[in-house]
């Protein structure tokens, strides 16, 4: 299992930490990802993916309809594994799946072969770090800076409220600060800065 693990990048096996049709989120400005990578250690965090390079791509129909709607499409490359995602989110703020495919190029080639085009794209450096229910994200966006994602995957709507205060306990643990929050996505801000 483990050649199976490193072959897709991963350093342990996630388990269900993204297992779930709901993914409850806050992201944070940090100034210094090491600082944050410290308080990781000292809570005894499990490293799940170490220096991935993510490149989303962002797709839409020709009318926007998904953006009209709430919704996005992505497909994300993890480089150096080859790993491919499928991530469907929204409508709503927590609604979110997530699927495997094989080959960048090809899942592309499909779903625009579906009338899907691509709207944008976004290359990120990532770390995921695993504590208790929570996957951490550390991540660095060039032009935008460096950023902190705290996050738990579930199935239960009702629960979203309360993950999103166990959310916010955890982030004091980290020292994140609410005057850190940032509540939009890489895109929107990256759409501002150009």
């Amino acid at each position: 299992m483990e050649t199976t693990l490193a072959n897709r990048g991963m350093l342990v096996d996630p388990g269900g930490h993204f297992v779930g049709k709901f993914e409850v989120e806050r992201k944070f400005a940090v100034d210094d990802l090491a600082v944050t990578r410290n308080r990781l250690r000292a809570l005894d965090a499990v490293a799940f993916t170490l220096g991935n390079r993510e490149t989303d791509v962002f797709l839409d129909t020709a009318d926007r309809r998904l953006a009209k709607n709430g919704q996005q499409q992505v497909v994300r490359l993890m480089e150096p594994s080859q790993r491919v995602l499928w991530i469907s989110k929204g409508p709503g703020a927590d609604a979110c799946v997530a699927m495997d495919l094989e080959g960048f190029d090809k899942a592309l080639d499909m779903l625009m072969s579906l009338g899907f085009e691509e709207t944008g794209r976004l290359v990120k450096d990532r770390d995921i770090y695993f504590v208790g229910d929570f996957h951490v994200t550390l991540d660095r966006v060039p032009s935008l800076g460096s950023f902190v994602e705290l996050a738990v995957m579930t199935d239960d709507e009702s629960s979203l409220s309360s993950w999103a205060a166990r959310i916010d306990a955890f982030a004091g643990k980290l020292e994140l600060h609410q005057s850190a929050l940032q509540t939009r996505s890489y895109r929107s801000m990256l759409s501002d800065s150009d």
